[in-house]
């Protein structure tokens, strides 16, 4: 049985992968997978994950969803992401093919960022459903014998 300091490094492990430098993206990727492991957990075991990972100062579910002004959705100021995020005015524009395909790039970002959350909600569902078939056959095992 691992402790729960050894599951919070297992979780920040993961999140430290593919954040760079953004300590926004990187606090998100952390929730979710502190989250998903606690959804593996047995209740108290889930809370205290929760409870050391909120000590621990980077665990953040109550977050607003919302991005600070000035910063895209990764949390890197704009211009400066890798990812081509950019705040201009809609005068600077070269053509409307570019606003275009930067707006398409933007969807297809936060259709990606959606689909990792709809994947972790989906694992935490198969994982609660997996403990309740669990505990229904051992209370079938029991009433057979």
């Amino acid at each position: 049985m691992s402790t729960v300091a050894d599951l919070y490094e297992t979780a920040n492990t993961a999140a430290s992968k593919g954040c760079g430098c953004s300590y926004e993206l990187y606090v998100q990727k952390l929730t979710r997978e502190i989250d998903q492991t606690a959804s593996r957990l047995a209740p108290d075991q889930a809370a205290a994950l929760q409870d050391y990972a909120r000590q621990k100062g980077d665990y953040a579910p109550d977050a607003d969803e919302g991005h600070l002004e000035g910063f895209c959705c990764h949390g890197i100021e704009y211009g400066c992401c890798p990812a081509g995020c950019d705040d201009v005015e809609e005068d600077d524009w070269d053509s409307e093919d570019q606003e275009a395909a930067r707006i398409a790039l933007n969807q297809e970002i936060m259709a990606e960022i959606e689909e990792e959350a709809e994947q972790a909600r989906m694992a935490a569902v198969a994982s609660r459903d997996a403990r309740v078939l669990d505990r229904i056959g051992m209370i079938r095992r029991r009433m057979a014998v």
